[in-house]
């Protein structure tokens, strides 16, 4: 019986070991990965400061966005109907939503956002990956262009998920952004006003702090 006792102690002892020994590795290779894989630099950029994107993407490289700069002139929170009143153009993409349909709850942060194309004929911009990050970092904010009662295309002509100029021009939008919620973005009420808009991912990630009124 001793002699069982014994070796069952003996197995049990090297599950342990051979368990830390694997422990270890884990941690060696995360460590190997944190140190050697290259990182992705930060770049931020004040409101009223022109950020040149110089290649720097969103998802692929393919976007092209050399002679492409952004620069955000200002913010605003505003509620839905707000918006629409605000900035509803005649040749619209969209029909504007009946008043009063969507609440009345400052759910919209509307981002001056100028773009000034210089030389580039088949550049785009990923707009819809440019998301607005509030500065306490638990959340962000979209673009609001996907569903049927989205803002930006009640508003403006040729707006999408991708935005194209013509080479050697200059262009205002006015962005709505709203949280990543569909069923309850128009109804929550944005309460912060400082965010940062990431206008590239690689391999320069780049940030334009932004101040909402």
């Amino acid at each position: 019986m001793s002699g069982e006792r014994g070796a069952g102690r003996m197995r049990r002892v090297a599950v342990a070991v051979v368990a830390a020994v694997a422990v270890a590795a884990l941690a060696a290779r995360i460590y190997w990965v944190n140190t050697n894989l290259p990182q992705i630099p930060n770049e931020y950029y004040d409101q009223g400061e022109w950020a040149s994107l110089d290649g720097a993407f969103q998802i692929d490289s393919q976007e092209n966005t050399n002679g492409y700069s952004l620069m955000v002139q200002g913010a605003k929170l505003m509620t839905y109907d707000e918006f629409v009143e605000t900035y509803r153009t005649e040749d619209a993409d969209a029909p504007a939503q009946p008043a009063g349909t969507h609440g009345d709850a400052h759910c919209v942060v509307d981002v001056e956002l100028h773009i000034r194309n210089e030389g580039n004929s088949d550049g785009v911009l990923d707009a819809f990956q440019m998301v607005l990050v509030p500065a306490r970092g638990n959340e962000y904010l979209i673009a609001d262009i996907m569903n049927d009662s989205a803002l930006w295309p009640q508003t403006q002509r040729g707006v999408g998920m991708q935005v194209h100029i013509r080479p050697g021009t200059e262009y205002v939008a006015h962005i709505p952004y709203v949280f990543n919620s569909v069923e309850k973005a128009y109804f929550t009420e944005v309460t912060d006003t400082d965010f940062t808009l990431l206008i590239s991912r690689a391999p320069v990630r780049k940030m334009i702090r932004v101040h909402a009124e």
